[in-house]
């Protein structure tokens, strides 16, 4: 019994679940309080990244024929064929893909049995959770069964008739799509896991379909090495149908999205800097600040951009004061639910793309990163459509020390922090721009980590959810060898059959082997 924990399903986004429960949040969910634990269950979808630069939407096989056959058999109307489907995803490269079918189940009984029809089957098979993903596969199966986990998201009543705990929170993220499954078992960072830490050193207990069809509990004494494996490596075990995870007390907080003009770009960095490294600052753990540098094609210009939270439901937190004395362009500032606060972009409108790496603490090279950035962006400013990003922020000394508890995770961050995480995330209208985009993606990241050599502050930690398709390698490299062997050793140990392998039925996302 975890008295300050919660049961989650994936099929929840983690920006509902970091924010405020409220009893009719979701119209499928009830809700529960039993001696402090609030269940709801939430399931485990993978985080996507993997995907194919170069796909087809091909012939279905004869075993993914029968596969869907069986299914639909078994699970009639939440069995859907691409002709009479009506479905709708976050990335419009994922949503061009045509699986062979889609089943949606609602228990983990349910995806135990639909496991076991593809494995018969050998038909290759995706997992959605909140369908954050970028690539075809990850979450959207080509031309296998998508397992659709939008269902396993309910809040159960308690024993003694009780309605729900409101203020209740757990470490979310940043946009309410994202999916807690995904999330959660590649790291899950959050304004506040300084406070708070990563979503996976948050969890207590997981619930895993293994590719047996299996279902087993992992946590610190029962299942330990699946326990430390799930804490990091992504959706290389098995599916994860429930998380029981640490909640906290949590009401209104400030959130301001601030905008800065391009002359401005210099003396912005120096306060992010500051707000990143200095102890006066970092120790106030209710902080949290992330950086954004973007470019315009409406004005065609680059922009500052920072959004401050702060986990107090106070206008002006006082940490923010230097940074606020820099005239904006424009403030927004808003006192709310983080769930409510949370970002919400469309679904299917546009392609996306991220990369990402981190770096050890340089104010240098946030200007260096800038301009390199810049550059990258005017030789493709002609792409329709196009949004790109530059974000960072911290991965803060409190995060790490938080990532050695029970057991520790399976990052093998062991530096004492801060460390940067800088993503290059961006969005396009149509498949004329994947050339160029993937190009100057590449480009960036390439001479940013190049310039980081130059000042000595590279670091080889890779975020699993940021990472782009074709890194496996290099994310798990890593996490260290003893850690990447350790890994692998589960991996086998929990699907011989290599289900959930490169050369298994579910590729997409981030391979171990």
């Amino acid at each position: 019994m975890y008295l300050d924990a919660a049961s989650f399903a994936p099929g929840l986004p983690c920006g509902l679940v970091g924010g405020v429960y409220p009893a009719t949040r979701h119209s499928q969910s009830k809700v529960m309080l039993q001696h402090s634990i609030l269940h709801a269950f939430s399931i485990g979808a993978a985080l996507s990244t993997r995907g194919a630069a170069h796909y087809t939407n091909g012939t279905i096989s004869e075993g993914c024929v029968k596969a869907c056959s069986q299914l639909s058999t078994i699970f009639g109307p939440v069995l859907h064929y691409p002709s009479t489907d009506n479905f709708t995803i976050w990335d419009a490269k994922q949503l061009e893909v045509r699986p062979a079918c889609r089943v949606e189940p609602s228990s983990a009984k349910d995806v135990a049995q639909i496991l076991g029809v593809v494995v018969d089957n050998w038909c290759r098979f995706a997992v959605k959770g909140g369908g954050h993903s970028r690539h075809p596969d990850d979450s959207n199966s080509v031309g296998g069964v998508t397992i659709d986990l939008d269902k396993l998201n309910s809040i159960e009543p308690s024993v003694d008739g009780s309605s729900a705990r409101r203020n209740s929170s757990f470490v979310g993220g940043r946009v309410a799509s994202v999916g807690i499954g995904g999330f959660t078992t590649g790291g899950g960072t959050s304004p506040f896991s300084n406070k708070y830490g990563w979503a996976l050193d948050n969890v207590y207990e997981y619930e895993v379909v293994l590719a047996n069809g299996t279902i087993v509990n992992a946590s610190e004494s029962e299942h330990p090495d699946l326990y430390f494996a799930l804490r990091g490596g992504s959706n290389n075990f098995g599916i994860v149908t429930t998380f029981t995870i640490r909640t906290f007390p949590q009401g209104p907080i400030f959130s301001a999205q601030v905008s800065y003009g391009d002359n401005q770009t210099e003396a912005v960095l120096d306060k992010v800097y500051d707000l990143y490294t200095r102890p006066d600052l970092v120790s106030d753990l209710n902080m949290g600040y992330d950086l954004y540098y973007t470019y315009s094609t409406a004005n065609d210009s680059f922009v500052m951009l920072g959004t401050q939270r702060y986990e107090q439901p106070i206008q002006a937190p006082p940490v923010f004061q230097e940074i606020d004395a820099i005239p904006p362009v424009s403030r927004n500032v808003r006192i709310g639910t983080l769930a409510n606060l949370a970002s919400n972009p469309p679904l299917g409108r546009t392609r996306n793309l991220f990369q990402t790496i981190s770096v050890l603490p340089s104010r240098p090279l946030l200007s260096k990163a800038l301009a390199i950035f810049r550059e990258e962006v005017r030789a493709i400013q002609s792409v329709e459509g196009l949004t790109p990003n530059f974000i960072c922020y911290p991965l803060h000394s409190n995060a790490i020390a938080r990532m050695k508890q029970r057991g520790g995770n399976a990052l093998g961050i062991d530096e004492k922090g801060p460390l940067f995480i800088i993503l290059i995330s961006t969005a396009w209208a149509n498949a004329e721009g994947d050339g160029p985009v993937g190009t100057m993606t590449t480009n960036v990241v390439d001479r940013v980590k190049a310039a980081a050599g130059e000042l000595g502050v590279t670091h080889p930690y890779i975020y699993v959810g940021y990472a782009r398709a074709g890194q496996d390698k290099e994310v798990f490299a890593g996490y260290g060898e003893k850690n990447l062997r350790r890994l692998q050793e589960v991996q086998k140990s929990v699907d011989p059959s290599g289900v959930f392998t490169s050369h298994g039925l579910w590729r997409g996302h981030m391979k171990l082997l």
